[in-house]
């Protein structure tokens, strides 16, 4: 099971906020990123996206789990401070 339900934290360690002000979680910002993805299964992308965006833990078999990592690791539009959060996960 991967647990993307954690704080997204700056490199001070401290946490990160949304724009409400409460703190951002790596799944929600993950969840963004698959929903508006131009690339992929988009069935299984999306069904992720509302799983993470809703702070569940998501059961992957290892070719999906794969996916998901390249996923990240590919992801130009995210900073390396989020990839590194989000690849932390997997360990």
């Amino acid at each position: 099971m991967l647990d993307f339900n954690v704080t997204l934290k700056d490199l001070a360690g401290e946490e990160i906020k949304d724009e409400r002000g409460e703190a951002l979680k790596v799944g929600k910002l993950l969840a963004g990123q698959l929903a508006f993805a131009n690339k992929g299964d988009a069935l299984k992308m999306f069904h992720w996206a509302q799983k993470l965006y809703a702070g569940d833990k998501l059961d992957l078999d290892k070719s999906d789990e794969s996916t998901l990592k390249e996923f990240i690791k590919n992801n130009e539009q995210l900073t390396v401070l989020a990839r590194a959060q989000m690849l932390s996960v997997f360990e």
